[in-house]
């Protein structure tokens, strides 16, 4: 029996959660237009967080994550998201939707991609090339 063929993930940000590692991608124009409320409490909340806005961030994460992963619900993410990579899953949500021009999050190829491509084949960020080696004289040492 043949097993039906896996769609290809959504391209995001990596994210370690709960011992695995999600592509979490950026929201679609409906959830953003949805969530914007949400997400502008995160902004005003600061360096404190409370109950409130832990649900903000559960239903911020499981929604983008329901894109790739559809079988997520909010109790499963509120189990893999906790305090170390709440503000990077977060911050991989804002950033891959536009609502923040840098973040903690780097461009991730989807497990079907080439490592070294991200984005629908846009490059992920690199360094520049090392100029050529020079030739360096050394002095000889005669102590």
């Amino acid at each position: 029996m043949m097993r039906p063929k896996k769609a290809p993930l959504i391209p995001g940000v990596a994210i370690a959660m709960a011992g695995k590692e999600w592509i979490v991608p950026p929201l679609t124009l409906g959830q953003m237009r949805r969530l914007l409320p949400q997400v502008q409490r995160l902004r005003d909340a600061g360096a404190s967080i409370d109950a409130a806005e832990i649900d903000v961030i559960i239903e911020l994460v499981t929604a983008a994550l329901q894109r790739n992963y559809p079988e997520m619900t909010p109790d499963k993410v509120a189990e893999a998201v906790d305090l170390g990579n709440a503000r990077a899953a977060v911050q991989a949500i804002l950033f891959g939707s536009g609502l923040r021009t840098s973040g903690e999050g780097k461009p991730a190829a989807t497990p079907d991609q080439d490592p070294g491509q991200a984005l629908n084949g846009i490059s992920a960020e690199s360094t520049a090339s090392s100029p050529p080696a020079a030739d360096i004289p050394f002095r000889s040492s005669t102590r």
